[in-house]
């Protein structure tokens, strides 16, 4: 659907500091991908001008921001981080429209068709203010703000200052929010500092609409979807779920995976139909796997092209380099710094191939596969 009169705020000045790596989180690779750059093509597929507040080691993110886009996306700097409230202020010169949509930078596994859902919610129910909850009441989980709602008035506790009982206050804010510039531009200086923070908070703003008398509406997410990255634990956890949404992707798309759990796939690899991933293999970068191919264990492609009908035998290293169609490489081989095997060819066993044109002939390639199969692989997958 086409959202219309809309305008999108990342924030990503943090400083991650509950990453203890000294460096800014929103860099940090999800298959292969960067996490800022997520919800920077999210709101670039669904054509949503964008600003993103930018602080802590802006020069790497706003670098990494446009390497990967096109379109432009505007950069405002927060220069002290004083919460997320102040780094709305920061970004005031440059609201309008009529809606400002808002989302923090380290939300990778959100999706399309939540933010149409939330943006329908928000015109259909003419509201001041609509944002994203989920559901969890594991006490355990820690870093969120939840939703209380007392005497009439809705608001969010954020963690440092939740006093109560999670299973009960079982809502947690997902730190996306759909706000009228009307609301925001005229109730944005009411925040204040008055937490165990002391910063300027801009859940408080749910609180202010409710006892206004504001229209405030809320769009259920799973938690999943809306989970966000703080720790380099929950890095792996979030890693865990896109690598297992993009499995089934190819999976639903005619490619078998043996040991789907065990393999590494990056987002822009691409897969034939018809063809087979062992146990262990790592797909990197921007490689390219052609149909009815075959990469057996442990094998490590990256950047590369393999065009159709390849086969890649186990413990094999494939970097940088193009394999055409109808080849056998490895076992135990490395290909790499812009090799090219041509067609009907194969490589051989514990071979080293670099910045070079290979052939041998097709008898070489059948006596090869032949001893392989028998010794290592009784069990061909196709």
């Amino acid at each position: 659907m086409t959202m219309k009169n809309i305008q999108a705020i990342i924030l990503a000045a943090g400083k991650s500091t509950r990453f203890q790596t000294g460096k800014t989180k929103l860099l940090e690779k999800i298959c292969g991908q960067e996490m800022i750059i997520y919800i920077t093509k999210l709101l670039e597929r669904a054509n949503i001008p964008t600003t993103m507040v930018v602080g802590y080691q802006k020069e790497l993110i706003i670098e990494a921001v446009k390497n990967n886009h096109i379109t432009d996306i505007q950069f405002v700097t927060q220069e002290v981080q004083k919460g997320t409230g102040h780094a709305i202020l920061s970004s005031r010169d440059t609201w309008n429209q009529q809606d400002i949509l808002i989302c923090n930078g380290d939300c990778p596994l959100l999706t399309e068709n939540t933010i149409e859902e939330l943006y329908e919610t928000h015109i259909a129910s003419d509201a001041a203010i609509s944002f994203i909850v989920a559901h969890n009441a594991d006490p355990s989980v820690k870093g969120y703000g939840r939703i209380v709602e007392s005497n009439g008035v809705i608001k969010i506790v954020e963690a440092k200052d939740f006093t109560g009982d999670a299973t009960t206050d079982c809502c947690i804010n997902a730190g996306i929010y759909l706000i009228k510039k009307e609301f925001l531009t005229q109730y944005i200086d009411s925040l204040n500092t008055n937490n165990n923070s002391n910063e300027f908070y801009l859940t408080d703003l749910i609180e202010i609409a409710s006892k206004n008398g504001k229209k405030v509406t809320t769009v259920t997410a799973s938690f999943d979807q809306i989970r966000g990255i703080n720790t380099l634990e929950e890095l792996w956890i979030a890693q865990q779920i896109k690598r297992a949404e993009i499995i089934k992707y190819w999976m639903h798309n005619g490619v078998r995976f043996a040991l789907a759990q065990n393999v590494h796939i990056d987002l822009p690899v691409t897969i034939g139909q018809g063809s087979y991933i062992g146990g262990g293999v790592q797909l990197l970068g921007n490689t390219q796997i052609g149909q009815a191919c075959a990469i057996y264990d442990f094998s490590s492609i990256e950047n590369s092209m393999l065009h159709n009908d390849v086969t890649v035998f186990s413990h094999s290293v494939i970097k940088d380099a193009t394999i055409e169609d109808h080849t056998q490489v490895g076992p135990f081989a490395h290909i790499h710094d812009h090799a090219h095997i041509e067609k009907n060819t194969c490589t051989g066993s514990f071979s080293e191939i670099t910045n070079k044109t290979h052939t041998t002939n097709a008898q070489q390639i059948m006596k090869a596969t032949s001893v392989y199969n028998t010794t290592n692989n009784p069990e061909t997958p196709r």
